[in-house]
């Protein structure tokens, strides 16, 4: 194991140590930073860089010691390298840049009184290809991608003059072309201010959004505005291009990069004739480029084998991922405690070929029973907790988890709102294909930014329709976008099947009825219903030939208030729609499973939608219903009404009616298969070799 460490204490010198780490571990070496290394009060975007890569343990035999920014060691660093070290003694390497001998000298005494060994100290601005900041602590290498570029080439514009007005809508032209696609890296205050100008259409990069060797696997031609210097992040990713042939162009002022170093070619100073430029002289000769790179000053100078001489005797040996048999999808829904998410993963996922494609989940505590009673392997995830001291220190832990699964992984399938950094970051360092299944209808009030720009992961977005067109929202646009029918579950329950089930419920509960009454308003996670449940309990309790079921999820919290009824029970189940079609009325939330299993299995409904800041419009949805209707509809703060609407299905014909009414509309086809297909197609095409989902015997529904 090589043990990390920065002579330096700024949140600067430790986010370099990240990305140095990271480009050892591209390499295959066994790069770690201790725990004790890491201060407190590092950035959201460090923490995830470095997650990976901590430990905790004492050094052991064979162990060494790897300093960066050797010049700037002090005595905190040093007596932090003797905690970590003990009496293991580990050969140390340190790196640095010193102005005079003596600095060198100097910092060869400390290593050496606090290691108990020599170190060996390297200068990272010997043979450097070009000018270097002499405040530098990490030496730059790079690191060849492992995947080939992509069909369309992808063009990254590293910091252009985005303040002016010509530069941005030269920017805009540049988006356009059918050529090569293009993206922007800057930092992020200039990325939160174009998007807030300007929307979404073009991808836009900060630095610290993504190591440099996820990053430089998805580039093919990267063009800067800006000089290298100072910058470690792009240097490294100047350097990962550099080992993988890819096209660098200088667009800097008097074109400095490319006179200090053969890599680069010089090009416009200006966005507006760079497309010109790049079709006429960058992406024709691209495969000459690349020679041209590879065989440069730049790269032997920036390769690999100077560090890993001066690290390790032995030559690394890059991680290879053997694949064999079924291609395997990570599904990865993103429920807490309900489960929406993960029955329609469940319901995709059961269509797939199991023949060439393995379907497997990630998912949180609240879905594995459910995702194992349908067959399918479940690796557990985080929930957040309360004592959690970040909100997103679950998602660090479910981003090694993620990480783990998806290493032997074609494709991750993510379905949820927001896009998480476990999720965007997997798919990004494995080089996966990306698919998220996003359901639409979002409240006009949420803000959606950040699940927005993360589209630029995936390569496909799966959107599955509403049952009613103007229901259907389009946030992005592109090839990449694909809208299905319904996900939904059919259902289909014979008369003496239903009348076997209702049997079984009367004497399971002692209540003979004549009526049931079926509740799912959920536990209180997403909005308080307790008023609005015992309402409804209060209601059935007036009625003599009536069983009222109140159904929550297994792992949700119940209210006492609710057990303490006549004819009311409380059942924790997962197979709520299976009670629904034994029903005579269901008082459901509008959420898009719940909404569309009522409609597509005929059964008479009551909705009352949640409005949770963080859900989807559920009255938009429920009155759609209602103005067709196809339903009942009583907004949460009804409470009168609510028994009003109840007396309408309990005494009259309105159950029957409804029923005749779903029976005759036109519901779109639903698009589980359809669904399953698209992904298959994305894994490298896998889906292309075989007859199409389509046709194939629909699976399990």
């Amino acid at each position: 194991m090589l043990c990390c460490e920065t002579g330096g204490t700024a949140a600067q010198d430790v986010e370099d140590l990240a990305v140095f780490v990271s480009q050892l571990d591209a390499l295959g070496l066994p790069a770690r930073v201790h725990v004790l290394s890491v201060p407190e009060g590092l950035n959201r975007n460090v923490q995830f860089d470095l997650a990976p890569y901590l430990f905790d343990g004492a050094l052991a035999a064979g162990d060494r010691v790897v300093v960066v920014g050797a010049q700037r060691l002090t005595d905190q660093t040093l007596l932090r390298l003797r905690r970590i070290a003990g009496s293991a003694g580990p050969e140390c390497l340190a790196f640095g840049t010193f102005r005079t001998r003596q600095a060198m000298l100097g910092a060869k005494a400390k290593l050496s009184y606090v290691l108990g060994c020599e170190p060996r100290i390297v200068d990272v601005t010997e043979d450097a290809p070009e000018e270097v900041d002499e405040n530098r602590t990490c030496p730059v290498f790079g690191v060849a991608r492992r995947t080939g570029p992509e069909r369309l080439p992808h063009v990254l514009l590293v910091e252009p003059d985005l303040a002016d007005r010509a530069q941005a809508a030269a920017l805009g032209a540049l988006s356009l072309s059918r050529q090569f696609r293009s993206s922007v890296l800057t930092d992020g205050k200039s990325k939160h201010d174009w998007i807030a100008s300007h929307g979404r259409e073009i991808d836009f990069y900060h630095y610290g959004e993504t190591l440099p060797a996820a990053l430089a696997a998805r580039v093919d031609v990267l063009v800067s505005f800006v000089p290298l210097q100072k910058n470690y992040r792009l240097q490294s990713l100047v350097a990962n291009l550099v080992a993988s042939g890819g096209a660098l162009v200088d667009s800097t002022p008097a074109h400095a990069i490319a006179r200090a170093g053969d890599a680069f070619v010089r090009g416009p100073l200006d966005l507006g004739g760079l497309a010109p430029f790049l079709s006429g002289e960058i992406l024709p000769n691209l495969s000459g480029i690349g020679a041209h790179v590879r065989a440069s000053r730049a790269a032997a100078s920036l390769g690999p084998d100077r560090v890993l001489a001066a690290i390790t005797p032995e030559p690394a040996r890059p991680r290879t991922v053997s694949r064999q048999g079924p291609a395997r999808v990570v599904f990865m829904p993103t429920n807490g405690v309900g489960l929406g998410h993960a029955k329609r993963c469940a319901l995709v996922a059961a269509e797939m070929d199991r023949a060439r494609v393995e379907p497997v989940f990630a998912a949180f505590p609240s879905c594995t029973r459910l995702l194992k009673s349908r067959g399918f392997d479940v690796m557990p995830l985080v929930a957040r907790s309360p004592d959690h001291a970040q909100s997103h220190e679950n998602d660090l832990a479910n981003y090694l988890r993620l990480r783990a699964l998806t290493a032997t992984a074609e494709t991750l399938v993510f379905d949820g709102g927001y896009v998480f950094d476990s999720v965007y970051r997997s798919i990004l360092e494995h080089g996966l294909k990306g698919v998220w299944i996003r359901r639409g209808l979002w409240q006009a009030a949420q803000d959606n930014s950040v699940a927005l720009d993360r589209e630029k992961a995936f390569d496909r977005v799966i959107v599955p329709r509403e049952a009613f067109g103007d229901l259907n929202a389009v946030y992005s646009q592109g090839d990449h976008v694909r809208s299905v029918g319904p996900i939904v579950q059919r259902a289909t329950l014979a008369p003496e099947e239903r009348a076997a089930m209702r049997a079984d419920l009367a004497a399971r509960f002692g209540i003979d009825f004549e009526r049931l009454v079926l509740t799912q308003l959920g536990a209180g996670v997403a909005a308080d219903r307790s008023a609005q449940i015992q309402a409804l309990c209060g209601a059935m309790a007036r009625r003599q030939d009536l069983l009222h079921l109140i159904v929550v999820w297994p792992t949700a919290s119940l209210q006492p208030a609710w057990l303490g009824w006549p004819n009311s029970r409380v059942v924790r189940t997962q197979h709520a729609g299976t009670l629904a079609l034994a029903a005579d009325l269901c008082v459901t939330a509008a959420g898009y499973n719940s909404f569309h299993e009522v409609l597509y299995n005929r059964i008479p409904a009551l909705f009352i939608p949640q409005t949770g800041a963080f859900m989807d419009d559920q009255a938009a949805r429920a009155r759609a219903a209602r103005e067709r209707g196809l339903a009942a509809m009583v907004e949460p703060h009804e409470l009168m009404r609510l028994e009003r609407e109840l007396g309408g299905f309990l005494d009259g014909e309105r159950g029957r009616t409804i029923r005749e009414r779903i029976a005759g509309a036109e519901l779109p086809e639903p698009g589980n298969a359809d669904a399953a297909r698209l992904i298959e197609e994305v894994g490298n095409g896998i889906a292309m070799e075989f007859n199409p989902v389509a046709d194939r015997p629909a699976g399990r529904r």
